[in-house]
């Protein structure tokens, strides 16, 4: 395994054992995998989604929904639930690759919690693990030498054909997971119908989800600042016109105050609050980009005012990660970009921040408000073709992964061994010792995993706040109508060819170029390939 070094600290710990959301994997393209020119995939509705039966003997302190609300915890609970009494494998040996994100484990003979997960398994999986920055390289390796692991991990980007190599190489899961058949699988069965929609491809269930939380959220704000200026609710602002009038009432220059600053102008913000589509809309079979809508261009004509104004803190949208944090921290900028994994992470703002809260969205133009579904997965994984009785036996290895949070097997894959790698403390919540790092990066959630949960001991009132936020997004959140959908062209150069309409609009805002400026951009997207990206995806739909 090639991996970054990361310090061995408890944040950390907390962070590798996944006590949070996932990262996005990198961005690539495969060779040696040809792409042909007529694919297409059918969305969710075609295909029966396996049915969602809620963990049994886990209550937690705030429950989650079908939907997709992720449940909370103040602490771990007592008594964790062996949730898988019966190892699924039987001495067999499989193989995987994944990516990971952390320092190598040590290996398996010197890793305690190694050897009881195998133990628990009933066998090996033996994980070709490879950096993020690598992993796309080495699958194309590996899918050119026609060396198909057992368990694959599809990051979305890496392989262009996408559906080709499914439909050539990979398991069709349909018949052992859709409906009631996943119930054999009662771990799995668990994880909300949200997640299992992403996995659907050309009308089958080709993979299964290793779930994030749903929605990035709209960023955060500093309630203290916002309640100076009579604002305790922002899902009650008005419009885009009070909005405006709370921006200027939050920045004072000489006092080196700004309402707003972000990487980016922090678009996201201001398209979910304008109601800019998720990706694309979809009406009657019809399909429309982001930037080609009214409120697109409405949205950016917001942030261009509220810049010229003075209400975003200039230089801002050039800020590092860093220097975002920093200007929140110190109350330079009352609202911040950023997803809402970053909140309740015990380094995130919730607990260095203790006036942050996430920015609740209003609509911009009055009516009712939206936000995007658009941090769904970390990635899926793959099955290579198998009998039914190997792929019974695989589902069985992901069945264990993905037992749920408050479990047992949950405790032992991303805390370790107890005594060897974490202790308990008065409140029954995981603490680790030196080892737990070493021995529990060892990537099985980027095999199997179960739905996100909200859990960050000792901090109830942050964990809350999380729970209270996802509760009002998902609901209202519109997710991407081609997500499940595979366009050649997209895959081939969609990003390439948005770059120069963003280029566009962040000129604009910045007062560099004009409207029309954007306008034209728009329409020399559609003919480098945006119209046919559209009808690629339209053909998709029509399936």
């Amino acid at each position: 395994m090639s991996i970054n070094e990361i310090a061995a600290d408890r944040r950390t710990f907390l962070k590798v054992a996944g006590i949070g959301l996932l990262s996005v994997a990198s961005i690539g393209s495969l060779a040696g995998c040809g792409t042909r020119t007529e694919l297409v995939a059918s969305g969710a509705s075609s295909v029966k989604l396996p049915a969602f039966v809620p963990a049994d003997g886990l209550a937690p302190d705030l429950a989650g929904t079908a939907g997709g609300v992720p449940a909370a915890y103040f602490r771990y609970p007592a008594n964790p639930v062996r949730t898988v009494t019966t190892p699924p494998l039987k001495g067999e040996t499989f193989t995987a690759i994944t990516n990971i994100f952390g320092p190598p484990p040590n290996g398996r003979d010197s890793n305690p919690a190694w050897q009881e997960i195998e133990k628990r398994l009933g066998g090996r999986v033996d994980i070709t693990a490879v950096s993020a920055d690598d992993f796309t390289t080495k699958m194309n390796t590996t899918i050119a030498g026609n060396d198909i692991p057992d368990l694959m991990l599809d990051d979305g980007a890496s392989i262009p054909d996408t559906i080709g190599f499914l439909e050539s190489k990979c398991q069709d899961l349909t018949k052992f997971l859709s409906g009631d058949a996943i119930k054999e699988y009662p771990n799995l069965a668990a994880i909300p119908e949200l997640y299992w929609r992403q996995t659907v491809r050309n009308g089958k269930i080709y993979t299964i989800p290793i779930p994030r939380g749903g929605s990035a959220g709209l960023g955060f704000y500093n309630a203290k600042r916002f309640e100076d200026v009579g604002i305790t609710d922002t899902s009650a602002i008005k419009d885009a016109d009070e909005y405006l009038s709370v921006m200027k009432e939050l920045t004072d220059a000489k006092a080196n105050r700004w309402a707003f600053g972000a990487s980016s102008f922090g678009l996201s913000t201001f398209h979910q609050l304008f109601g800019v589509p998720n990706q694309w809309r979809e009406d009657g079979g019809r399909l429309t980009y982001s930037f080609e809508t009214e409120e697109y261009l409405d949205s950016i004509q917001f942030v261009q005012k509220a810049a010229s104004a003075g209400y975003i803190l200039p230089g801002s949208e050039s800020w590092t990660k860093s220097q975002m944090v920093n200007a929140f921290t110190t109350g330079q900028v009352a609202q911040i970009y950023d997803g809402l994994p970053a909140f309740f992470k015990s380094d995130g703002y919730g607990p260095t921040v203790p006036d942050s809260a996430p920015f609740l969205p209003f609509a911009a133009g009055g009516g009712k408000p939206t936000a995007w579904l658009d941090n769904i997965l970390f990635a899926r994984t793959m099955f290579k073709k198998n009998d039914a009785a190997s792929i019974k036996k695989l589902l069985g290895v992901a069945n264990l992964l993905a037992a749920p949070f408050g479990s047992e097997e949950y405790l032992l894959i991303n805390y370790g061994v107890e005594g060897a790698d974490y202790t308990l403390d008065g409140d029954g919540n995981p603490l680790p010792t030196p080892n737990a790092l070493a021995d529990t990066t060892v990537p099985w959630k980027y095999i199997a995993a179960p739905g996100p949960v909200l859990y960050l001991p000792g901090q109830d009132r942050i964990v809350t706040r999380a729970h209270e936020a996802y509760s009002a997004l998902i609901p209202i959140g519109v997710e991407d109508p081609t997500a499940t959908l595979f366009s050649p062209t997209n895959a081939q150069k969609g990003s390439t060819i948005r770059q120069a309409v963003g280029d566009a609009t962040q000129d604009f805002i910045a007062g560099r170029k004009s409207l029309a400026d954007v306008k034209a951009a728009i329409k020399t997207w559609r003919s480098a390939g945006g119209d046919k990206i559209r009808k690629e995806f339209e053909k998709a739909l029509d399936a």
